[in-house]
């Protein structure tokens, strides 16, 4: 079996490609970037929003593993003008057609949670209708339905993979964001932290895109992949233990953070930070978590790394880098 893991050099893909190697399979990486990040036999220098580099990267190609996209852009001037769709979208669909159109038998493609919106009402399985909010779910939610479009057509597997949020080494996104919060003591209890998160340690993630590569994968499927949720408390005691970091002990009423939070909405007419807090404290009281029995059952998939030694990986790495 010859793979292509697309966004190659990025926090997942990058860790795909490792383990694709290590596991002896014929690899081809690509990316925007002129090396590798992982040293790799086969690297083709391509952009998923320009077709026609992505012809030489697909010659021969069994399988398509596409976790090239964008996410985690937190500057407030370019969040507003990050292009979700172009990446996201339109980028899914290039390489999947041109993936469909070379003779690609497999077609994997990375998506998120996010999909069925920013929190949940108990654990939500794939039956759970979509209602993605804001540009980078919509992007990912259009990224699946246009795939879904070729696949349909072609006669192309697809396997999408909606990963819950991840962490690990590297980590570009929200728990690197909370860890650095508690790092430098800015950190405030909002609420009790008794509500439960899904997340997934990004090498978790990798074993599991590889794993569809040689399991099932007839026809169009859908699946979450997660590890067991756990609370916001163990999440943010995990990060603070790691980092050598104390908490504060007292707690600001969840209730009173929110009611503040709307006068200030209504007085920004919901603009700047101000002006999303509600939306940003709703976000970290509520539950996000997602049931991922239907991938563990059909491929006997587990993760193996806790919680807690994950944080810890992480926390070292970024700890390397800021001594």
């Amino acid at each position: 079996m010859r793979l292509l893991v697309t966004g190659a050099n990025g926090f997942l893909g990058s860790q795909i490609v490792r383990q694709a190697i290590e596991a002896g399979m014929a690899v081809r990486a690509t990316d925007k970037g002129m090396a590798p990040l992982v040293p790799v036999e086969h690297y083709c220098r391509a952009d998923i929003l320009d077709s026609s580099s992505l012809t030489p990267a697909l010659n021969e190609v069994d399988v398509v593993i596409h976790a090239a996209g964008l996410a985690h852009v937190f500057d407030k001037p370019q969040a507003g003008t990050a292009p979700f769709r172009a990446v996201n979208e339109i980028g899914t669909a290039n390489v999947a057609q041109a993936a469909a159109f070379s003779g690609v038998k497999h077609f994997v493609l990375v998506s998120s949670v996010s999909v069925y919106g920013p929190f949940t009402r108990g654990a939500y399985d794939e039956t759970v209708p979509c209602h993605p909010e804001g540009p980078y779910a919509q992007s990912k939610y259009q990224a699946e339905r246009r795939a879904i479009e070729i696949a349909e057509t072609s006669g192309m597997r697809l396997t999408i993979l909606r990963l819950a949020t991840l962490y690990g080494e590297g980590d570009p996104g929200n728990v690197a964001r909370l860890m650095r919060t508690i790092d430098r003591g800015r950190f405030i209890w909002v609420g009790d932290g008794s509500n439960r998160k899904s997340l997934l340690y990004r090498g978790d993630a990798a074993r599991a895109c590889l794993t569809v590569t040689h399991g099932p994968s007839e026809g169009i499927r859908t699946y979450n992949v997660s590890a067991p949720p756990c609370t916001m408390r163990e999440v943010v005691e995990g990060l603070a233990h790691a980092l050598g970091r104390h908490l504060p002990h007292w707690r600001v009423p969840a209730p009173l953070v929110l009611r503040l939070a709307q006068v200030a909405a209504q007085f920004t007419w919901g603009r700047g930070r101000l002006g999303s807090l509600h939306a940003t404290t709703q976000k970290w009281l509520a539950d996000d978590v997602y049931d991922a029995g239907k991938f563990h059952r059909t491929f006997d998939f587990q993760t193996q790394v806790a919680l807690a030694e994950g944080l810890c990986r992480e926390a070292a790495w970024y700890r390397d880098r800021t001594r």
